[in-house]
This record gives structure tokens, C-alpha cells and sequence, in this order.
């Protein structure tokens, strides 16, 4: 099993024998982060959570790659209708990549079937995240339709879910259940062939052990992050 450090905490959180995940990375230069994230994320005591709507805010994909190394992984999203092409281009042929599929900030734009240029090449991993409101006829169109094996549940739930009167991306233990019955569904509908990785809320090793109980190959540390020392002792769990 492996250990991911989610995006954007791979940018800075960095531990031995952990996959950091860059990004998320687009075309175009997007704002400053850490100003974005100093307007934005706040724990939500309502959601039980932290909520942002940040936007994507980083400095554009060439600086992207430049900061990413190899045996990383380096995450992307599209804001405009074919920026998956552009962006295939500018990045290396053996680059591991994660193609952010769901952003509750940024207006759903282009087809999905582009994001499979990147299953060409020798990479390690071309990882699909996706919405933890996916259905699975839109997870069989990843995988059969486009090629996808390596799945990734899930991304920041909308806020809209619980208050339609707000906007944004809640994370933590609000996300459990959706990743499980995510990872349940994948792994009954669509067997072995699948390459799970399980993220959201996981706090203690307790939780770890539930998604990979349910199916998940992998685990996606995020806010778990913002805790030092919970973080710590879960990756001491995990070994």
C-alpha cells in the first residue's frame, strides 16, 4: 500500500516512503496560493470540515514541472475546453500525473476524453479524481469508454450539498461515507483490474484500515494535514 500526501499539502509536506502530489497545476498562471488560501479556508464547525473557494490558485504548469520531480506526482486541471491538450504537451512523457476531474471552485469545462492522452507514455501512475458525487455510469465511462485503471475518491465534496445558499469545497470526515461507497461500488462493478486509491477525513489509522477493508489499494492524506501530530502518528501507523 501506498501513502499519498494530497494536493496542495505535497507541495510542502514531503515524508519518507510518501507519494507527494503537486498542484493542482493549470495552463494558465492562477493567483497567488498562499494568499488565496488565507482569504478562503476556513474550519466550518457547521460541516464538521475545512471549506475553501480557492479556485486553483497556483503560478501555471511550466513552474508546475519545474517543481515537480519524478517520482512525484504532479496534479492538473483543465479551466478552459481543451487545455488537457495543451497541457499533455508541456509535460514530460514519463511524468506521473493526476488529472483533477472535479473542482467545486472552477465551472465544469471540456470532455473528459481528453484527459486519456495521458494513459500514453511510461508512467507509473495517471491517477483519475473525481467528485465524491460521481455516479458509476460516469465511472464506467472512465474506465471502459476512456482507459482509466487508477481511480482516485474523492475530491472535495460542494458545499451546495448541505447549504445551496453557499459555494465552495468542503474536506474532512464529511467525505468518509462518499469515498466508501465509492470504493465499494468500483471494486464490485469493476473487479481487480482497478487501482483504488481512498481519500478523504481519514484521521487515524482506524480509518485507514476501513477503506482498504472496503477495497482501496491506496490512502490520500489531506486535511489530516492541517493536524501535525495526528498526521504524524497516522504515518507512524501506517510505517
Amino acid at each position: 500500500m501506498n501513502t499519498f500526501i494530497a494536493s496542495p499539502f505535497g507541495n510542502y509536506i514531503k515524508p519518507k516512503n510518501c507519494i507527494p502530489v503537486t498542484g493542482t497545476w493549470t495552463l494558465q498562471p492562477r493567483g497567488n496560493r498562499l494568499l488565496a488560501v488565507a482569504k478562503s479556508l476556513r474550519y466550518n464547525r457547521q460541516f464538521r470540515g475545512w471549506t475553501n473557494s480557492l479556485g486553483l490558485p497556483n503560478p501555471g504548469i511550466i513552474d508546475g514541472v519545474k517543481k515537480t520531480k519524478e517520482h512525484e506526482v504532479l496534479s492538473i486541471a483543465q479551466v478552459n475546453e481543451g487545455d488537457f491538450v495543451k497541457l499533455f504537451s508541456s509535460i514530460w512523457s514519463h511524468q506521473n500525473v493526476e488529472i483533477n476531474l472535479s473542482c467545486p471552485n472552477i465551472s465544469e469545462v471540456g470532455n473528459w476524453s481528453e484527459a486519456g492522452k495521458f494513459l500514453k507514455g511510461p508512467r507509473d501512475w495517471c491517477i483519475a479524481k473525481v467528485s465524491p458525487l460521481i455516479t458509476i455510469e460516469e465511472i464506467g465511462y472512465l474506465i471502459d469508454d476512456i482507459g482509466f485503471t487508477q481511480i482516485h475518491f474523492s475530491n472535495t465534496l460542494p458545499i451546495s450539498k448541505f447549504d445551496r445558499y453557499s459555494a465552495g469545497g468542503l474536506s474532512g470526515p464529511e467525505l468518509r461515507p462518499y469515498t466508501m461507497e465509492l470504493v465499494r461500488m468500483t471494486r464490485k462493478y469493476f473487479g481487480d483490474k482497478i487501482t483504488i486509491i481512498a481519500g478523504g477525513g481519514s484521521q487515524h489509522i482506524g480509518h485507514v484500515a476501513e477503506y482498504i477493508n472496503a477495497g482501496a489499494n491506496h490512502i490520500s492524506l489531506g486535511s489530516v494535514c492541517f493536524h501535525p501530530i495526528k498526521f504524524w502518528k497516522l504515518l507512524k501507523a501506517l510505517g
